[in-house]
């Protein structure tokens, strides 16, 4: 199965390592050094033109960035 991420980004289920609300995981400062380390290695993709709510971590360590909240793509899955 398949996760419609946003724009016209799928991404495959078993792929999928983790699903986070950007609110709450920004809170951290580890979180935030990661994903700091992720924009400079260029593993972010934005999939919205909006503000994003949640991100999406994949096994070969892209990070995608969705308007979707984390709730509305757990219910997805």
């Amino acid at each position: 199965m398949y996760l419609h991420a946003g724009r016209d980004t799928v991404i495959r289920e078993k792929k999928i390592v983790a699903v986070f609300d950007l609110d709450w995981a920004s809170q951290n400062k580890d979180t935030l050094e990661f994903l700091r380390r992720a924009e400079k290695e260029g593993r972010i993709i934005n999939v919205t033109d909006e503000l994003p709510k949640a991100f999406i971590l994949t096994d070969d360590g892209k990070i995608y960035f969705t308007q979707l909240s984390s709730q509305t793509l757990m219910g997805r899955i």
